[in-house]
């Protein structure tokens, strides 16, 4: 077996794991990464002056992410002054006028009190979600709100309609159902993006893709990154951390002074089977959305109906959103040929979906997708399917409180991951792997 010595040994090459080891590059650091590529739940693909994301939809936030674009001059396509519509009954409404929503769609009476009361719940909350986590109200807001399921603001709902888009909203935001994941996740992303997307820090779609980000932080670490070198366990000591994994050379060995683990919690809790109860629990206790996309390069020409629009919710269909990925390119000026829309599916939808073959899949989107867009007939590439059976991490209610047991360091060994902080993000994941290898960096400093 080959064994390697090393300063730090970074385990999954995710936007945590490659901002971890971009901020460890001083020091003589290896990471390991099962897969055949970097980025993890970021993937882009493009096509001529188009690109469509087919992981990681979007990217917001402030902090380490935006702070590596603009490093790295990467463009951020502002999403500003964009909008999110609903399309029911074969109409599309623009969901930040609730005037409009409640009376300009085909809805019955009984819809439209469901919608309300709905809406009603999410934005009575959603303020106080904004507010500083220190503050006394936010507080009492939070804990209400960690201790209850989504689908409390489906309380006294007998609307089918009301109930469809909030399930709608749910698999397209989080990749759940409503009874899932605790309230605050739920709220704070309905709250935000249903109203006023503006109200999101730096919401873009880098050029290129977010893929384009990730490559670049590979590209940096050069051999450092080891693809397909799927890790098999983490042990570790007081003083240092041993690394088996394997490569295309067989089973291997790293020793390192320290580690950082910055893969999903399941897959953490395999690897590391000496974990202490708290640190199980709390990886227990998060859970993964899932996903199945399909995305479409574009062969239209001319300004379009869905050109203002970053994303339309379309409960109604077999897919529960329509994501536009060139909404950032749409402004003054003549409008380029073609474009680039993603259709999702989450939650139960997606797990009913995910047995069918791709065909099968395309088949189905591209006929809903044409039912919403006829002019588009004639005008679609073949569909691109990805299949994500984890993605965004979500708590049960009550389960957000074994969470910062993660937040403390094993010894020698860190973690780093979305989870760790606030509201699950790219830019979440970005900052805990930067945070994570500070510690590292601070540790190494002080005297054995």
């Amino acid at each position: 077996m080959i064994e390697l010595e090393t300063d730090v040994v970074v385990i999954g090459a995710g936007m945590a794991g490659l901002m971890a080891a971009t901020t460890l590059s001083e020091k003589d650091v290896v990471v390991l990464e099962a897969a055949d590529r970097a980025g993890g739940r970021v993937e882009s693909v493009r096509q001529d002056d188009y690109w469509i994301n087919l992981g990681t939809q979007f990217t917001e936030g402030t902090g380490t992410l935006i702070e590596a674009l603009e490093r790295h001059q990467v463009g951020m396509g502002t999403l500003a002054g964009k909008k999110v519509a609903l399309a029911l009954h074969g109409k599309q409404v623009d969901t930040s006028n609730p005037f409009g929503l409640m009376f300009r769609s085909r809805m019955s009476f009984m819809d439209r009190l469901g919608l309300a009361a709905v809406g009603a719940r999410i934005l009575a909350a959603a303020p106080f979600l904004q507010l500083n986590p220190d503050h006394r109200l936010a507080k009492r807001v939070r804990a209400k709100l960690d201790a209850l399921s989504a689908s409390y603001v489906l309380r006294g709902v007998r609307s089918e309609v009301a109930r469809d888009m909030v399930r709608s909203w749910s698999g397209q935001w989080m990749g759940c159902e409503p009874e899932e994941t605790a309230a605050t996740q739920f709220v704070t992303s309905m709250g935000i993006l249903l109203t006023d997307p503006a109200k999101v820090p730096n919401f873009s779609l880098p050029e290129g893709g977010n893929q384009t980000l990730t490559d670049i932080l590979a590209a940096d670490l050069g051999e450092r990154l080891r693809l397909n070198s799927p890790v098999k366990s983490v042990e570790w000591t007081e003083n240092d951390v041993v690394v088996d994994y394997e490569d295309a050379n067989g089973p291997a060995r790293i020793r390192a002074r320290r580690a950082i683990v910055a893969v999903p919690g399941d897959v953490a809790v395999k690897l590391m089977p000496g974990l202490p109860s708290a640190y199980r629990t709390a990886f227990d206790d998060i859970h993964y959305g899932r996903y199945l996309v399909v995305g479409y390069f574009t062969r239209e020409e001319g300004p379009q109906r869905w050109d203002d629009y970053i994303a339309v919710s379309t409960p109604q269909l077999s897919f529960q959103a329509m994501f536009n990925h060139a909404a950032a390119q749409r402004g003054p000026g003549p409008r380029k040929p073609g474009g680039a829309l993603a259709c999702f599916a989450g939650g139960a939808v997606a797990d009913s979906l995910f047995g069918l073959t791709d065909e099968e899949i395309v088949s189905r989107f591209t006929a809903d997708l044409l039912s919403l867009y006829p002019e588009l007939e004639g005008k679609l590439d073949e569909g691109i399917v990805r299949r994500h059976p984890r993605v965004v991490p979500f708590w049960a209610p009550g389960g957000r409180a074994s969470l910062p047991a993660l937040r403390r360091h094993l010894g020698p060994v860190y973690l780093a991951g979305d989870y760790q902080l606030d509201m699950p993000s790219l830019a979440d994941a970005a900052s805990s792997g930067e945070q994570a290898a500070k510690q590292v960096l601070a540790s190494l400093s002080r005297p054995r």
